[in-house]
């Protein structure tokens, strides 16, 4: 009996539009109230954990507004497959407690009710989100938003419709495996507009938060300590923008470490120079990265960038802005068509290019020493042919241990990055390698393209070259006489006359 009217009061709720007063928990609550303030054609974001109640918090306020208003929805989630059993499990969690005239139902995805309200479920996924394009939907769920291979292009399709129907989107997710993600464009301005919710795992009154980590203590084989420290936990349960470790490329590139290694460093007084270039294809920037290697100290310090739309920005101008940052930096007022470096660099290659045959001298200018770039796009050759800026071809073969190698120099503190390099710096946090660690993974600002050029340079630095001018110290060479140890060193000295 009392099971009964437990029950026909929950459906009375749902009728009333109260139903969130037991549903949701407290922080729930106060997360879609916020969201009955949002004006019209306006979006929100939550950037909330794993096991916090992010999906059912938002399918219970789309369905309590379906079931009295009607109008069309959309929710998305990664994969269809994901999406529909997602609505599927929410509706088994609730449907006993739904009045029956409004005759809920998931239908070919589509979440349907007698009133004539609809919720679209798709997947990202070959393309489904597309399948709503053209209709009038007034509220928009992108679930796991962060993880959406191309959100921009799912925006592309449901940020017009809210416009023409005055109604409102919500992105949901935990955050992201790289910050580069545009998911946290959207909440950065969610959150300059009032209109963020951040909100951790701790915060969820429902779970045992202690079996939940023993849980994943087993799964993971980690001790306790362990778990709460790694990057995934931090990510997933904590809700924490960090770069997944695990996918990471650049992950000796810490807080610390950029602290350590970022500034407004001065050229040293002796120096070789060193240039890495990439050019950009579908789409990508071309890049090109300026160091020099400072054998006082054996490091190298990466003094300057270039990102450029490759779209609109043709070989020679990009030549240009080469040589004038070339002129800028190092002095370089000559550009022949040689390099310092050649001999030693060619010394390496089984096969001189074609190209750079009569391109090549000692006799050159004294920076930069050495220039080296993507040999697959031809940059090389047109740079070196077209624009006498000579640019030899960087092998490219085990990009994983030239990575690890980026990596050692930043634990050892020997690779510097000067202040204004500041896409440089955002891309040693964001790029990720793919699943299979031989590329790096694309992302909607770049393809890790000065990565690339780093490695270039950290590949073709000429380690064990000191560029500073030799001296003679008289002092140890007169003590040396003295002790007849002259003739041993190969050193002829005239006999002192008598």
């Amino acid at each position: 009996m009392i099971e009964a009217i437990r029950l026909e009061a929950r459906r009375l709720s749902w009728r009333e539009g109260w139903a969130h007063e037991w549903a949701l928990d407290e922080g729930q609550r106060k997360w879609v109230s916020d969201l009955r303030d949002l004006p019209p054609m306006s979006w929100a974001a939550w950037k909330v954990s794993r096991q916090r109640g992010k999906t059912y918090a938002a399918l219970q306020w789309t369905t309590q507004d379906m079931g009295l208003a009607t109008f069309s929805g959309v929710y998305l989630a990664q994969t269809q497959g994901n999406a529909a059993a997602i609505v599927q499990g929410f509706l088994r969690q609730l449907e006993a407690t739904l009045p029956p005239e409004w005759d809920v139902r998931l239908v070919d995805g589509i979440l349907r009710f007698a009133s004539g309200s609809e919720l679209g479920v798709f997947g990202t996924d070959n393309d489904q989100f597309r399948r709503r394009r053209g209709n009038a939907v007034k509220r928009v769920l992108l679930d796991e938003a962060a993880f959406y291979a191309d959100l921009p292009a799912v925006e592309q399709v449901y940020v017009p419709q809210l416009q023409t129907t005055g109604g409102v989107g919500l992105y949901l997710s935990s955050p992201p495996l790289s910050p580069a993600h545009p998911f946290n464009d959207r909440c950065r301005s969610a959150r300059a507009a009032n209109r963020y919710v951040h909100d951790t795992f701790w915060s969820n009154p429902r779970i045992d938060h202690e079996a939940v980590i023993r849980g994943e203590c087993d799964r993971r084989g980690l001790t306790r300590e362990q778990l709460l420290a790694s990057t995934e936990w931090r990510r997933e349960f904590e809700a924490e923008d960090v770069t997944e470790e695990e996918r990471a490329v650049v992950p000796a590139w810490t807080e610390e470490a950029a602290a350590a290694l970022v500034g407004d460093w001065q050229l040293p007084a002796h120096f070789d120079a060193y240039e890495g270039h990439d050019g950009g294809i579908t789409g990508d920037p071309h890049a090109s990265l300026f160091a020099v290697h400072d054998p006082a100290n054996n490091c190298l310090i990466v003094t300057d960038e270039l990102e450029l739309r490759s779209a609109v920005t043709t070989f020679k101008a990009w030549s240009d802005k080469v040589k004038a940052l070339e002129k800028e930096r190092f002095g370089t007022d000559r550009w022949e068509g040689t390099l310092l470096g050649a001999k030693e660099f060619i010394d390496s290659l089984r096969e001189v290019p074609e190209f750079l045959v009569g391109n090549l001298t000692t006799n050159a200018p004294r920076q930069p020493y050495l220039r080296v770039g993507d040999p697959s796009q031809n940059i090389c050759r047109d740079m070196t042919v077209d624009y006498g800026l000579v640019v030899l071809p960087t092998p490219k073969h085990e990009k994983a241990m030239v990575m690890d190698l980026v990596n050692q120099l930043i634990r050892d503190r020997r690779l510097k990055v000067h202040s204004r390099c500041v896409r440089l710096r955002e891309q040693l946090v964001t790029t990720l390698w793919d699943l299979q660690r031989r590329r790096f993974d694309r992302n909607p600002k770049d393809h890790g393209d000065l990565i690339d050029c780093l490695g270039y340079l950290v590949r073709n630095v000429r380690w064990h070259r000191d560029s500073r001018p030799k001296h003679v110290d008289t002092a140890e060479l007169h003590k040396r006489r003295v002790m007849g140890l002259d003739q041993k060193a190969g050193w002829n000295f005239p006999k002192r006359a008598r």
